[in-house]
This record gives structure tokens, C-alpha cells and sequence, in this order.
């Protein structure tokens, strides 16, 4: 079976007799991740993208995404690939490594992680920081005068278009996060810790529909 992802394919439009290329994403939360998420707004002739908020924590977050895999075999209508975005938060450690390992037995189906949570990925956008910070801090290091310059509200449905600008800035941090971790996969239980920008990067090429090729 080839090893190949589904946005490393072909980049030809899609024909009108070609099945539309679905991909799912399933967050946690109704707000912040699915706000910032649905920004990217992709394109339906290269793919849709489905983000399904309020699906709770960790290890049932993802049981949740395999039912809807499930759902969309028998239905005819497959997902092509499948992220599961989780916060660690304070939620048992047990919880958050079935999550993984959960998701570890499907190809087609990955955890997307913050540590501690989704607002880490904006502070990056912002500053680089590999020292830990608690969820409860990031609301107010996000609203100083020289970030976001207001009081962060994780309900701001305004936030993929405030941090849209400075994307490449985030992606380039995350990764020298990922890097000062060696690419240890023990990293999901450091804090700060975060793997968002392997998932934006991919919405970025389906939403410019350049599959296969890449963009930052």
C-alpha cells in the first residue's frame, strides 16, 4: 500500500467525475480551535473539510473520530485523512496517551496535540518559548499591548483573520520548538509543547489547492 498522503497527490483540479477528496477534523472544543480552524475556509473543489467541536477530551475525542470514520465507509463517502485535535490540559495522563495510541492503529487518522493547550499555538505567532507555561497564563500573555493589543476571548470568531499575517512566523516557531525536542515523541508531555503546524500547513495547501507542493 503506498505511503503517499492524500494532499501529496495529484495537484489537477478535481474532474466533475472525480469523488470529492473529504477530510475530517475533530477538535475538543466548540470555540478556539474550531474558530481558528474554519478560518482557512477550503476551497469545496479540492476538499472538504468538516470540524466537529464539543467532542470532549482525549481518548473519547478520538473514539468519536473512528465512529465517524466508520460512519463514512459504510456510507460510501471516506474520509481521506482524519486529524483529532487535543489539548493535554490537566486531564489524566492514562486519558491522554490512549488518545495516541488510539489513533496509532489507522493511517488515515492523527492527533493533532497542544501542550498545554490550543492558545499556545497563537502565542506563538507572536514570540518563541520553550519554557512551560500554564493555560490559565496564555489568556493574558495573548492580550498585551504588543500581541494581540485587547483581551483575548477564545469565543473571537474574528481570530484566524487577527493572526493571519503572522502564520509563517508561527509555523517557523513551532518547529524550532519541535526541534529542540529532538523529535522525541516523549515531547507530548512537555510543556510547551505543540505539533498545530503540521496541520496548518496542510490546510494551507488545500485551501491554495497546490497538493504536493510546498508552500512555507
Amino acid at each position: 500500500m503506498s505511503s503517499t498522503k492524500p494532499w501529496e497527490r495529484s495537484n489537477k483540479r478535481r474532474s466533475a467525475n472525480r469523488p470529492l477528496r473529504r477530510f475530517l477534523i475533530v477538535c475538543e472544543d466548540e470555540k478556539s480551535s474550531v474558530y481558528y480552524l474554519r478560518g482557512f475556509n477550503i476551497p469545496v473543489e479540492y476538499a472538504e473539510v468538516v470540524t466537529e467541536g464539543g467532542a470532549g477530551n482525549t481518548c473519547f475525542l478520538v473514539q468519536k473520530a473512528l465512529k465517524l470514520r466508520e460512519q463514512a465507509i459504510y456510507d460510501r463517502t471516506p474520509y481521506a485523512y482524519i486529524w483529532c485535535v487535543i489539548d493535554r490540559n490537566s486531564f489524566p495522563k492514562e486519558n491522554y496517551d490512549k488518545a495516541f495510541q488510539l489513533a496509532k492503529g489507522f493511517g488515515d487518522v492523527e492527533v493533532i496535540w497542544a501542550n498545554q493547550c490550543f492558545e499556545l499555538w497563537y502565542l506563538l505567532h507572536f514570540c518563541y518559548r520553550n519554557t512551560a507555561i500554564e493555560r490559565d497564563e496564555l489568556p493574558s500573555e495573548l492580550s498585551r499591548a504588543d500581541r494581540l493589543g485587547k483581551k483575548y476571548d477564545k469565543a473571537d470568531k474574528s481570530i484566524h483573520g487577527t493572526l493571519r499575517d503572522k502564520t509563517a512566523t508561527a509555523i517557523a516557531h513551532a518547529q524550532q520548538l519541535e526541534d529542540y525536542y529532538g523529535g522525541d515523541l516523549k515531547s507530548v508531555h512537555e510543556n510547551p509543547s505543540t505539533n498545530i503546524h503540521h496541520l496548518v500547513k496542510q490546510l494551507i495547501k488545500l485551501k491554495d489547492g497546490l497538493v504536493g507542493q510546498a508552500v512555507l
